[in-house]
């Protein structure tokens, strides 16, 4: 097996950075905690690809990381740096790589309560393809892995507490890039600007209420069509007795695309609403608001009955529903949040135009799981007991399912829904997910459905064993064509803490993956053992 050196002499230099600068200490008003580490794991999997003799293989990766948080009371951030370098005993071409990756984040109040700037980035190796989500990793198929990045800034301005007028501005821009898309080897390159404006009323006005607001974005592709929105909101209500109000609302959707090479379904995107209604609003925090309208689609009108409902049943549980119609009928947006300290729940389901581009810039992780900056242990985090829970310095929401889009330049409509159930207690700790996702490529006129499930757990032995379990499952199809694919993952793994600074962990891994051709059927047997050293 030839064995490229430049990895392995790139990784000792990166553990001597962290054996010198692994330190806790105060900078200015603030404190800087740098925590390096370095992870060693061999492989042992037995790999069939499609009608090819399996093949037993062995494998070892050096993992360098480096976590960096600094806070202070008016600006905190975080940066993680991790390499991994993998070195197989295999006859199969391009399987000795090295990935470097990195993700920051940092926040800073420029006015205390009124002006505040965010910059956020992540360079990472993610599947080129929906249906490679939960197959590819940097040991097995890591030639279907594919480089994004992504960074952008934000600044938020807000009127606090106002008198007669309250605005809230928001103002941001992302670059976002990748070495690959489906179908191509050019990447997906583009640049969005944002910019966002609400204008409400203030503590003055008596009787009446109004929410002016607009969002604007401007994406800039390589390989498409530039792609720009606007979407603007109105309502004003008039108080008519006790907690009734008549309401006035309308809409405008205008989306600055060239539609003429979208299907024949998809001619005309852009829509304006407008009615008259009643709101009922017992609560600050509880609303239900009915209102006739009329959708204007070019030289269309429809009339329609809408529903806009916010309530929060407790400080523990909220919901929001909305019902309207766009450009493709019917239009429905929902959350739901339930959480104690032990058994959490969450709903939410969501309809877009959008685009990878944007996606990397708008799309957040759930807020069902807090977890420490840095750290990959489900183990390790825990489930926050209120809706509105506040991030604490060095701890950052985790995403429970990794599981998106193709890496693709096109215009995406997209409509997704979440389930996700939380469990911690004790010892144990559970979360469920399960995702549908559509997704209709306009450029291309294909459309592909995903179903996910993910279902993670963990046990603590004792003081220092845990015991975890993630499987995870995919189906992904396709509208316009017999493509498809059955994906499943399944683990187990035992970690031990040998001391105050390392630990073990030993897991197996069984991975299958069914499509429509023979070829491209994976199966994946693993046993791993890692052993991790906290500088």
């Amino acid at each position: 097996m030839s064995v490229n050196t430049a990895p392995l002499i790139r990784n000792k230099v990166l553990i001597a950075v962290a054996l010198a600068c692994g330190s806790t200490g105060s900078v200015g008003a603030g404190e800087l905690t740098i925590a390096p580490s370095v992870t060693t794991s061999g492989y042992y999997y037995k790999t069939e690809i499609g009608t090819e003799p399996s093949e037993n293989t062995e494998a070892v990766a050096i993992i360098p990381k480096l976590v960096t948080q600094y806070n202070s009371r008016v600006a905190s951030g975080a940066l993680v740096f991790e390499n991994t370098t993998v070195e197989q005993r295999s006859d199969r071409p391009n399987t000795d790589k090295s990935f470097t990756e990195f993700s920051y984040n940092s926040a800073i109040q420029l006015i205390d309560n009124v002006l505040s700037l965010s910059v956020n980035g992540s360079h990472q190796y993610r599947a080129l393809e929906a249906t490679q989500g939960i197959t590819a990793d940097k040991v097995l198929s890591s030639s279907e892995l594919t480089k994004t990045a992504s960074d952008s800034f934000q600044l938020n301005f807000v009127t606090p507490n106002p008198y007669t007028l309250g605005l809230a501005l928001q103002s941001g821009f992302s670059k976002t890039s990748s070495d690959d898309t489906v179908g191509s080897t050019n990447g997906a390159d583009g640049e969005t600007t944002f910019a966002s404006a609400q204008l409400y009323q203030g503590r003055r006005f008596k009787g009446v209420t109004f929410l002016l607001s607009s969002q604007y974005y401007d994406t800039k592709r390589e390989s498409a069509q530039d792609f720009s929105s606007t979407l603007s909101n109105a309502r004003v209500g008039f108080k008519v007795v006790n907690d009734i109000s008549l309401v006035i609302v309308g809409s405008d959707s205008q989306y600055g695309l060239d539609e003429t090479g979208f299907s024949t379904q998809r001619q005309n995107l852009d829509t304006t609403s407008y009615g008259v209604g009643f709101n009922w609003q017992p609560y600050a925090e509880n609303s239900i608001e009915i209102t006739y309208n009329e959708l204007d689609e070019g030289d269309r009108s429809t009339r329609y009955i809408g529903l806009n409902t916010n309530w929060a049943f407790s400080q523990r549980t909220a919901m929001r529903f909305n019902y309207s119609k766009r450009f493709y009928g019917d239009a429905y947006a929902f959350d739901f949040d339930y959480k104690l300290k032990t058994v959490s729940a969450s709903a939410t389901y969501n309809e877009d135009v959008t685009s990878f581009s944007r996606l990397s810039f708008i799309e957040g992780p759930s807020s069902l799981f807090v977890c420490p900056i840095g750290s990959s242990e489900f183990a390790e985090c825990f489930q926050p007991s209120s809706t509105n829970y506040v991030l604490q310095a060095g701890e950052e929401y985790r995403s429970l399912n990794s599981f998106t889009t193709d890496v693709t330049d096109e215009t995406l409509f997209r409509k997704s829904g979440n389930i996700s159930f939380g469990y911690d207690k004790r010892r144990f700790k559970a979360a469920l997910n399960l995702a549908y996702l559509t997704t209709e490529y306009l450029e291309s006129g294909t459309e592909q459905t995903t179903k996910t499930a993910l279902l993670t757990m963990s046990y603590d032995l004792g003081r220092r064993n845990t015991i975890g379990l993630s499987s995870s499952y995919s189906t992904v199809g396709y509208k316009t064509s017999d493509r498809e694919n059955d994906s499943v993952n399944l683990s187990v793994n035992f970690n031990r803490k040998l001391s105050r600074q390392l630990t073990m962990d030993v897991s197996a891994r069984y991975v299958n993956r069914e499509t429509e051709d023979e070829s491209r059927d994976l199966t994946d047997s693993r046993l791993t053992v890692s052993l991790n050293y906290q500088f």
